[in-house]
């Protein structure tokens, strides 16, 4: 049912593939425009940016990451909160939720960057970041530590909508960004030839302006629970219940990025040219990261809504159709990547080592990154469940702890990338194998409960 008055729509009635289609596409779509808008810099960076852009920005972008990707998750744990409160009607619960969710963003948006500015060379030289490299990371980072705050605010925001069933406005905007942000790329970079700190500037002023125009929207919503300067924030109670959920769902996405700080280390030990070649990969891998995430987070919101409304029914019919789309849509799309992958990734380097490291990348994780994909529907249908501390310690056991001790115990013996690529590759499989049980039981235990609170209501 589409409310009259409103973009936010209910997701208890009506045909459950034909739901999950309308409402996972334009939540796709919206995360292969942030993947565009990272190749748009990666792009102008790697022409225009000096000899060691590339790997500049590879190092200074994964610190970014760690912060920006824990309230990602955060933001997915808010929007399983705010879903089963829409689904279940409780209009004022759901906008003191959203006024506290946003107030936390923007209070850890300023701290975070205070400690990015203070700490950034600290941060690189943990890395190990070549020497070379250094200077320009370094100006990289404070530049783009500068947007923290409405990144923040742009995510939360953007998972409180997704979970009202609006995915439309986020794209809308998103898209407006992108074309914002290359436009000033190619004038500051390219054009007035500022190279790598002139396409920095460029993503911090298109973030300012995406942060700012989502909070806009927030206040634009139906009157029963839009966003407004004098709404009231949650008790301490409350808060500690959204915190409950937010913050595992931080520390899964910050483990996931934590990994990949540590497993830099190692391939920085290969040189600049496996560093750039990883950079370059993660930019066509994208187009399978991001609509997997996406689509677990879009998951979230359906299931938590169905929740809140007492569909279980609708629950376990979205997650058998989710597991099918995910193994068959990333199939198809991997397939798609790897015969093409040569000529994209040459839009990015003009440097035969770098590109042939690349597509080593590409060659040896793309066959197994459907399991990726099942990871993120069985994520995303524990959280609407409201469970987020299974995939917090899924993401903590398998994607952090594993890779790291894959890697530290074979390269020692097998000095080669080939090491780095498969602990993704048995990463996943490890994962999987943790959260499939963990989601049927909890599925189980929350039926069980619904039908004896039936029986004793008869």
């Amino acid at each position: 049912m589409v409310l009259a008055h409103a973009r936010e729509v209910h997701m208890d009635t009506g045909s459950i593939h034909r739901t999950l289609l309308l409402y996972a596409a334009p939540v796709l779509l919206t995360q292969l425009l942030q993947q565009l808008y990272n190749m748009a810099d990666c792009a102008v960076v790697g022409h225009f940016g000096g000899a060691f852009g590339l790997a500049a920005v590879g190092v200074a972008g994964l610190i970014i990451a760690v912060h920006v990707n824990f309230f990602i998750g955060f933001s997915v744990g808010v929007s399983s909160i705010t879903a089963k409160l829409f689904g279940a009607r409780r209009y004022n619960d759901l906008r003191r939720a959203i006024a506290t969710s946003l107030l936390l963003a923007s209070v850890m948006g300023f701290l975070l960057t205070l400690a990015s500015e203070w700490m950034g060379r600290a941060y690189l030289e943990w890395l190990s970041c070549p020497t070379e490299a250094m200077d320009d990371a370094l100006v990289y980072l404070r530049i783009c530590a500068l947007g923290l705050i409405p990144q923040l605010i742009y995510n939360v925001a953007n998972a409180i909508l997704r979970s009202l069933g609006n995915t439309k406005t986020a794209l809308l905007y998103l898209g407006v960004s992108v074309i914002v942000n290359l436009a000033l790329d190619l004038v500051l970079a390219a054009v007035m030839g500022y190279g790598l700190a002139g396409a920095a500037w460029a993503t911090l002023i298109a973030q300012w302006g995406l942060g700012i125009a989502m909070l806009w929207r927030l206040t634009q919503m139906d009157g029963e629970y839009s966003l407004t300067i004098h709404t009231d924030l949650l008790s301490p109670g409350e808060l500690f219940a959204l915190l409950k959920q937010g913050i595992p769902s931080g520390m899964q996405a910050a483990f996931m990025s934590l990994s990949s700080l540590m497993i830099q280390v190692y391939i920085d030990s290969f040189g600049p040219a496996a560093m750039a070649g990883m950079v370059i990969y993660a930019k066509i891998e994208g187009f399978l990261y991001y609509p997997a995430f996406a689509y677990g987070m879009a998951l979230t919101g359906f299931v938590g809504q169905n929740l809140g409304a007492g569909r279980l029914d609708r629950v376990g019919e979205a997650m058998r159709i989710s597991s099918r789309t995910a193994v068959v849509s990333t199939a198809m799309i991997c397939a798609v990547l790897a015969m093409a992958a040569r000529p994209l990734l040459s839009c990015f380097t003009n440097d035969a080592a770098s590109l042939q490291n690349g597509l080593a990348a590409v060659y040896w994780t793309f066959p197994v990154y459907f399991l990726y994909s099942l990871n993120q529907v069985y994520i995303g249908g524990l959280k609407g469940l409201g469970d987020a501390q299974v995939p917090m310690l899924s993401a903590l056991i398998g994607y952090a702890l594993f890779r790291v001790a894959w890697c530290a115990v074979l390269l020692p013996v097998f000095h080669d990338m080939a090491v780095i690529y498969n602990a993704y590759n048995m990463s996943f499989l490890v994962t999987l194998a943790l959260l499939v049980p963990s989601y049927r039981h909890r599925f189980r235990s929350i039926t069980g409960e619904a039908v004896r609170n039936q029986e004793a209501l008869a």
